[in-house]
């Protein structure tokens, strides 16, 4: 069976929104925080744990249901730790943070954001907000959806995909 990944920081847990809180430069051109703000984001308890929802997340993850629900798909969550492995709770959090919101969907690790496309095979979709993620799974043989700024529009084609794999809207 295919399996439709979904990634967590950025497309159902709003990561921007709560980074913001705690630093206080933005991005490099390159959109890499400098070290100063990384360092004020990993110096919060549970950074990853409290995340808020991203606004359409239930949305997001009820048409992801549809796949494993009926097209009998596999729906896994797919998400990465920091390049630096520098949050030693990061796994937890991110397990218990999906546990409280939809438990019966296992979550798996990169374990880096640059390893996602390995988990990938022929038909898989991924759903992510990274556009290097997206192109590594699309060599990859997978299908991407990518979740920008305009979140109605990763809805549209992921209902499209799904629309493709022969269910109704």
């Amino acid at each position: 069976m295919p399996t439709i990944y979904i990634d967590m920081d950025g497309v159902v847990a709003d990561w921007e929104s709560a980074a913001l809180q705690h630093i206080q430069h933005q991005r490099d051109i390159n959109g890499v925080w400098p070290d100063e703000e990384w360092q004020r984001i990993r110096s919060v308890d549970h950074f990853y744990r409290h995340l808020p929802e991203m606004p359409r997340a239930h949305d997001m993850m009820a048409l992801a249901r549809r796949f494993r629900d009926e097209l009998g798909w596999n729906l896994r969550m797919l998400t990465a730790i920091p390049h630096k492995n520098d949050m030693y709770e990061v796994f937890h959090d991110k397990i218990d943070w999906m546990a409280e919101r939809w438990p019966e969907i296992r979550v798996h690790f990169g374990p880096y954001s640059d390893d996602k496309h390995h988990h990938c095979r022929p038909g898989d979709v991924l759903v992510d907000d990274r556009t290097a993620n997206c192109e590594q799974w699309r060599q990859a043989g997978g299908i991407a959806v990518q979740v920008t700024r305009d979140y109605d529009l990763a809805l549209s084609e992921l209902a499209a995909v799904l629309e493709q794999a022969g269910v109704k809207p």
